[in-house]
């Protein structure tokens, strides 16, 4: 009786195991010391707060469209792009919360940077901010693109039509009109 609760107990524990090391996240092997603040912002080529618009994932990997409000190294655009790559070995962000913001220290010399769990990004709280700003100064503002200017453009080289070929529609359809009422007139005196 002993012996079969001693098996029955060994192959729970066995299918346990194997049911937390199949469900295990790919972040599980991420094996990266994230270090202090200073080396993480100086390994960084971009460094801004944004907020989450958008995240599309393709396997392991996302892919997060940020609006960035403030720059502190680099020079981010208004709508950004940030990629981070998931899967075994690799330490990725995940899914980032749609509308939260956070701060991005990330590599590349333009969008999409690449920012993963090791370089420092996180939710941009008044202290993380605070230690960015002694690090790096209080940064400029990401200011969106100015609105495009209106050009003029001439359609033809021809002077405009003169006051009685343009007018000749509208008396035709006053005629018209006058026509109308007066026939309308004469089959009611009938």
């Amino acid at each position: 009786m002993f012996r079969a609760v001693r098996i029955a107990a060994a192959m729970l524990l066995a299918c346990l195991g194997l049911l937390l090391t199949t469900t295990a996240p790919a972040s599980a092997a991420c094996t990266c010391k994230q270090g202090e603040l200073g080396q993480q912002v100086k390994r960084a080529d971009v460094v801004f707060i944004g907020t989450i618009d958008q995240v599309e994932t393709q396997g392991d990997d996302h892919t997060y469209d940020i609006t960035a409000s403030r720059a502190y190294r680099g020079s981010p655009e208004r709508s950004t792009q940030v990629v981070s790559v998931g899967g075994r070995n690799a330490c990725g962000l995940g899914a980032l919360e749609v509308g939260a913001t956070y701060v991005f220290l990330a590599t590349g010399n333009e969008a999409p940077y690449a920012a993963d769990s090791c370089g420092g990004t996180s939710v941009a709280n008044p202290a993380k901010v605070d230690k960015i700003e002694k690090l790096l100064g209080e940064g400029t503002s990401v200011e969106p693109p100015p609105p495009p200017t209106a050009v003029l453009t001439k359609v033809e080289d021809s002077a405009p039509p003169r006051f009685a070929r343009a007018a000749a529609p509208g008396a035709a359809a006053v005629l018209l009109g006058l026509l109308g009422l007066v026939v309308v007139r004469r089959l009611a005196r009938r």
